[in-house]
């Protein structure tokens, strides 16, 4: 079941603003502006500002996310308040990448300096 609420005014100009709440529930796929989550399990939550309690989520990516005893697998949001653990966040990512470009500059400087060595 994929949740897509339809914003209030959608068929006006004016438009609107999307908030869902959702407590208790396994949700595959959630989309609004605005979520708050408790005690749920969501396979994916794409939001600008959401809360999230005492639930499991596979991704979640916010701009804003507020989370209390939450296990994500991956998180992207560049805010983020609470408690939460993480299989892979932005943070991380951007550790694990700047890694990787480290390690190869370090591998094509051995090279380079084996082959100057080495006839």
């Amino acid at each position: 079941m994929a949740i897509d609420p339809i914003r209030p005014g959608a068929d006006d100009a004016g438009g609107g603003e999307t908030t869902l709440a959702i407590e208790r529930s396994a949700i595959r796929r959630v989309t609004a502006e605005q979520v708050e989550i408790q005690r749920s399990a969501v396979g994916v939550a794409a939001f600008d500002r959401g809360t999230i309690r005492q639930s499991d989520a596979g991704v979640v990516v916010g701009r804003s996310v507020a989370v209390d005893q939450v296990r994500v697998g991956i998180l992207a949001s560049p805010v983020v308040r609470g408690d939460v653990h993480t299989l892979l966040d932005l943070r991380s990512a951007v550790a694990i990448g700047f890694g990787m470009v480290l390690g190869k500059v370090a591998v094509e400087a051995v090279r380079a300096l084996a082959r100057k060595l080495l006839p």
